[in-house]
């Protein structure tokens, strides 16, 4: 199970700074198909600098919901830190 891409990816206002709310299509490779999934993830930056990522499948592609999200937080991670996303 990969992650291929975010596509769409639209930051939500929001009135706390340290919170970043984000709406997006994920693009993710199963062991039998290719599909599409409508996300919602957060990235809270505490005092120390640490990211706290949370992400919630909006629409479920018939596969277990935990290896997804696992691949997801740390894509998001690593777009985070290349400064891809939407600011």
């Amino acid at each position: 199970m990969t992650v291929l891409a975010l596509k769409d990816v639209v930051r939500e206002p929001g009135a706390i700074y340290y919170i970043r709310r984000y709406r997006a299509t994920a693009n993710l490779k199963l062991p039998t198909e290719i599909v599409d999934s409508n996300i919602e993830f957060s990235i809270e930056t505490g005092p120390l600098g640490d990211k706290i990522i949370d992400v919630e499948l909006l629409t479920q592609p018939n596969y277990p919901a935990l290896p997804i999200v696992k691949a997801l937080r740390e894509f998001i991670n690593e777009n985070d830190n290349a400064g891809t996303l939407p600011i």
